[in-house]
């Protein structure tokens, strides 16, 4: 006589010689699987060494469903690559949004935060930018309004003498460069911990821009 656990197991297992049934992949799935190997051959191959060939076969999906997600390979470039920094930047100013009243370590603390948190461990996100030979500067928009909301955060706290166009890119650099390519920068056996790094960057940024009132090179 059979045990009911073996019967379930018996009438559960598929026919011999029939191979179970893959279950269907979400339409969310499917976009991640995309997104995932599209960041790879960018960083990879660059914009125009990549092809929507390669992308699909990288994530295991057919081609024809990078087109119906994403439309073209530039619309997958931007999803995949810029995207990611434009979220964000919405995340770090919507926390600015929801704190009226803020001082120079909250905006720097909550700037640093979003940026590396979006970029530890996710090079291929900086590699694929310097690889597109379109030199159409996508993040460009994100530095110029990051240039706005530091006239704005100086202004509000008094600040003066600062070269926000230079500073800026100072900053992102430092953040983007330590989040994306920390694994190089110390031993295996010293690395700092997560909150470590953004609290020196933190403070780095304050010093550097906040408390001080000097004259602006010509």
């Amino acid at each position: 006589m059979v045990s009911p656990e073996r019967e379930h197991l018996l009438s559960s297992s598929p026919p011999v010689g029939k191979p179970a049934k893959r279950r269907l992949r979400t339409s969310e799935e499917v976009r991640a699987l995309i997104l995932g190997a599209a960041r790879s051959c960018f960083a990879a191959h660059g914009y125009a060494g990549s092809t929507t060939r390669q992308i699909a076969t990288q994530a295991g999906v057919v081609e024809n469903l990078i087109f119906t997600n994403f439309g073209n390979k530039e619309a997958l470039f931007d999803a995949a690559i810029v995207q990611p920094f434009r979220q964000a930047i919405d995340a770090f100013l919507e926390r600015l949004r929801g704190r009226s009243e803020h001082d120079a370590e909250f905006t720097a603390q909550e700037f640093v935060t979003h940026l590396y948190d979006m970029l530890a461990g996710h090079a291929e996100l900086l590699m694929a930018l310097i690889t597109d030979p379109r030199h159409e500067q996508p993040l460009l928009p994100f530095l110029e309004e990051l240039e706005r909301v530091g006239a704005y955060e100086l202004g509000l706290h008094g600040h003066t003498g600062v070269d926000l166009q230079v500073i800026i890119r100072c900053q992102f650099g430092m953040v983007a460069f330590n989040a994306a390519f920390g694994e190089h920068l110390y031993r295996p056996d010293s690395v700092p911990s997560r909150e470590r790094i953004i609290a020196e960057m933190s403070t780095f940024i304050v010093g550097g821009s906040a408390y001080r009132s000097l004259e602006k090179p010509r």
